[in-house]
């Protein structure tokens, strides 16, 4: 037993100085964060893949990892909000070959006349809805005073007499051949496009309260001056309601952009007022829908026909409705069934509980839109897509108050759902831009 013990002793030897002498061999520690890590040597420390290392003196001093921070990635369009979008334009087609087929058979002799032209329709806006989605961010930033002097342009040359296409009282419309088109559809989207482009490039004379002279320019004078001559030459057309809509976005984009909200009202009222008013005095027959609307004696078989037979479709609908395709009000009663009206015909063939279902899928619509403009890289995507989202909220809003009689009757597309070429198409094209966006979002890592 000593033999071996003397054998293991000289198979390791103890470990030795500079002056020969042996001393005890330590076992290997791990060191503490605020131990030295570079050594006796004199090397430089070694990066740790967790550590960031701080010299301070002769010593070096390790950290903390930094808090994770919100980081941008790129992914792919928002699955939510295009499941969302899918099912509006589906249901949206149903309805239109439900709504129109009775008036398609009657005057065009074909019921499918309608759905077709619709389908047509569809199938372009879905390309102009790809492309969109595909288009990068800075293109729609850099194309946004451009896009606005075109729409102003086309306002322009439809109030040329001979040029724009008139139909009653409204001259509102261009065309090529057959196919027509609304340049203030055009102005909707390209609006919330030079608003967002202008609040982003001038954010610092915007947000600057310092000096009144200059909130009132920038905050306020110089983005209405784009809003009032939008909202000029559509007002010149004889299109209140599309006025209307401009002017909300607007102000929805504004607020929301940092405009200064107490220059921003005050420059609206007087617009308003101003525009509002001389446009009732010129034009009787906007006079007359508003007498109407206040006036609830007024002759339920001549100027209130086509709110009271809506009312009707609604009510006949009660609280699951007719079913799909069995409406009566659609045979030559509600004017526009498949277009401004088709509201009124949904609920009398789904009833209550679809209304309600359609109420919330636009809610959620909204609610989506609002999260990706939330989560957008820039304060121009952002301003763009709650931008075109209000529209689309607020042309429901308006529609849905119009056929239920909660506001004067006005010509106001249900978006999605109501028979319109160019509506349709540029609909669908702010839905690639809202989905172009989508594509970038802020995560924690």
């Amino acid at each position: 037993m000593a033999k071996e013990t003397e054998t293991k002793t000289k198979q390791a030897p103890p470990e030795s100085t500079r002056t020969g002498r042996p001393r005890a061999v330590r076992e290997p520690r791990m060191m503490t964060p605020t131990e030295d890590v570079s050594g006796k040597s004199g090397r430089p420390p070694r990066k740790k893949a967790d550590l960031t290392v701080r010299r301070e003196g002769v010593s070096a001093v390790t950290e903390r990892k930094p808090e994770p921070e919100i980081i941008r990635i790129h992914t792919g369009v928002d699955r939510v909000m295009l499941a969302l979008i899918v099912i509006l334009l589906v249901l949206g087609a149903i309805m239109v070959f439900s709504a129109s087929y009775p008036e398609a058979l009657a005057q065009k002799e074909d019921s499918m006349h309608y759905i077709k032209k619709h389908m047509i329709w569809m199938g372009l806006g879905t390309v102009f809805l790809i492309v969109a989605s595909l288009v990068p961010i800075w293109l729609y930033k850099w194309a946004a005073p451009y896009a606005y002097g075109v729409a102003i342009v086309l306002l322009i040359i439809v109030l040329i007499p001979g040029v724009g296409i008139s139909n009653g009282e409204a001259r509102r419309w261009l065309g090529f051949g057959e196919a027509t088109f609304q340049p203030s559809e055009i102005m909707k989207v390209a609006l919330v496009m030079i608003l967002a482009w202008y609040l982003d490039k001038k954010r610092e004379l915007v947000l600057d309260r310092s000096a009144k002279g200059k909130t009132f320019l920038y905050a306020g004078l110089y983005p209405c001056l784009f809003v009032g001559a939008a909202c000029g030459l559509v007002l010149a057309e004889k299109h209140l309601s599309g006025t209307i809509i401009l002017g909300l976005i607007a102000l929805f984009v504004l607020v929301v952009g940092g405009a200064h909200l107490g220059w921003v009202g005050l420059l609206a009222t007087a617009f308003g007022v101003v525009g509002g008013g001389g446009f009732l005095l010129l034009n009787p027959y906007a006079q007359q829908r508003l007498s109407t609307f206040f006036d609830k004696n007024a002759d339920k078989l001549d100027e209130a026909w086509q709110t009271t037979q809506g009312l009707l479709a609604i009510g006949s609908g009660g609280f699951l409705g007719v079913g799909l395709g069995a409406s009566n009000q659609k045979h030559s009663y509600v004017s526009e069934a498949q277009n401004d009206f088709i509201f009124a015909i949904f609920c009398e063939e789904m009833g209550f509980v679809g209304a309600v279902a359609l109420i919330i899928l636009f809610l959620l619509f909204i609610w989506r839109g609002y999260l990706i403009a939330l989560r957008a890289p820039d304060i121009f995507s952002c301003l763009l897509v709650f931008g075109i989202i209000s529209q689309v909220g607020i042309q429901a809003l308006l529609n849905i108050g119009v056929v239920t009689d909660v506001l004067p009757n006005t010509g106001v597309p249900l978006p999605f759902f109501s028979y319109g070429g160019t509506s349709l198409i540029i609909l669908m094209a702010e839905m690639g831009v809202v989905l172009s966006v989508s594509k970038h979002s802020y995560l924690k890592k």
